[in-house]
């Protein structure tokens, strides 16, 4: 009886541990496939903008860097701005305190074969010194228009519609257009 006891554990014992499988399962499957596209998504992207420097590349990093400066403004409730120094050809990101003026938090890297001719801030344009684009907590932003000359491109602008901070890319040196109407005198 003692002997049969014993046996009975084993049995149980022996029906506890897995079935050893030989591959994986299909659920397992799809879990390393999602990963593995994922991680090479990724490095794709990285791979593809940090190589090219055509003037795509230039218009989608002033556009997200731009909505993400847009984004942050109005969640934070604070201002934000972008300042061009035009004797360095640079581009810095930050925000603008009243006490201590444009605090820089981090460089937007321009592709090196751009060089910022000016630029036309709500009207206004800037060929030297330091500009400033403002960001504001309302979500709008100064009316912007780049004008960039590129090695192989020539003249190109890229225009920040101020409502909705999307920007766009146009070929040759854009100017803005004052629209007169009849009757009514445009401020200068």
């Amino acid at each position: 009886m003692a002997n049969r006891v014993g046996q009975e554990r084993m049995r149980i014992s022996q029906a506890e541990t897995l079935k050893k499988t030989d591959g994986l399962t299909l659920l397992e499957f799809i879990i390393v496939a999602f990963l593995l596209s994922l991680a090479i998504s990724f490095v794709g992207i990285r791979w593809n903008t940090a190589f090219k420097e055509t003037k795509d590349t230039l218009l989608e990093r002033i556009s997200v860097e731009i909505a993400l400066l847009k984004e942050l403004s109005i969640s934070e409730y604070r201002q934000k701005a972008m300042e061009i120094d035009f004797s360095t050809n640079r581009i810095m990101i930050g925000e603008i305190d009243g006490i201590y003026g444009f605090m820089p938090s981090k460089p937007f890297n321009m592709p090196e074969k751009y060089m910022l001719k000016d630029v036309v801030i709500n009207g206004e344009k800037f060929t030297i010194g330091k500009a400033y684009i403002r960001i504001y907590p309302t979500g709008l932003v100064d009316k912007v228009i780049f004008h960039f000359e590129g090695e192989k491109e020539g003249f190109f602008s890229i225009k920040i519609n101020p409502l909705t901070a999307k920007a766009s890319e146009e070929n040759g040196y854009v100017e803005e257009i004052q629209i007169s109407l009849p009757g009514r005198v445009n401020p200068t």
